[in-house]
């Protein structure tokens, strides 16, 4: 399933997992931790700054929803240049890197959330730029980037995501039994609903089997 034939398959699949993933526990963790840092800082720092900088990223978003690629580009710029140190950089990273996958910017998505990686000062939001990072070079067929990324430690919640990530990559490699412990893996993990993994495990064959061993 993840061994697919053209560049157009790749981008498709990268499409499909970014909306299965990235509107729920990752979305969700980036958009619960948005909203509690915003509003801690805002506490914190009540000041003319603060509300423009807080005005700033719902323009952006706004951008994002209506899928205005080139508005939000210069309104993640604006947001970088002048409130860097605030919640709103890296979170504006995030959404622009999300708005750019979907229009095939690979290339540059995978830079903003390098740019996550580096400067956010939350770890949850550093990890999940790493995840999605992972998946986006996964796409471009940057294999061994991709794996050395998934090689961080990320905690248990992110558990049958990072498998299902690194299904994928053993099967773009061609390591079908890794490919198989990680899907593994990620079944064990995995909460709801899990068809599209349970396919693509499927579609390796047996031998099943459940391995506590991490795959990388």
């Amino acid at each position: 399933m993840a061994d697919y034939a053209t560049d157009e398959q790749q981008v498709e699949a990268l499409k499909k997992w970014w909306a299965e993933n990235g509107y729920h526990l990752l979305a969700g963790v980036v958009l619960g931790l948005g909203i509690l840092f915003a509003w801690n800082w805002w506490n914190n720092h009540q000041n003319q700054q603060g509300k423009e900088a807080s005005d700033a990223y719902i323009s952006m978003m706004s951008a994002v929803k209506a899928g205005s690629l080139e508005q939000a580009k210069a309104l993640k710029m604006d947001i970088h240049e002048d409130y860097s140190g605030t919640p709103y950089a890296p979170m504006a990273s995030m959404a622009l890197a999300k708005l750019q996958v979907e229009n095939n910017a690979l290339a540059a998505a995978a830079e903003n959330l390098q740019w996550v990686i580096e400067h956010a000062k939350q770890d949850e939001v550093v990890e999940i730029a790493t995840i999605r990072k992972a998946r986006v070079l996964l796409a471009t067929g940057e294999l061994e980037q991709s794996e050395k990324l998934l090689k961080s430690g990320f905690p248990p919640a992110y558990t049958s995501i990072v498998e299902e990530l690194k299904g994928d990559l053993f099967s773009a490699k061609g390591d079908t039994e890794a490919a198989r412990v990680a899907y593994d893996k990620a079944l064990l993990t995995a909460g709801g609903t899990a068809e599209f993994l349970q396919l693509k495990r499927d579609a390796l064959g047996n031998p099943r089997r459940h391995s506590s061993d991490n795959a990388l």
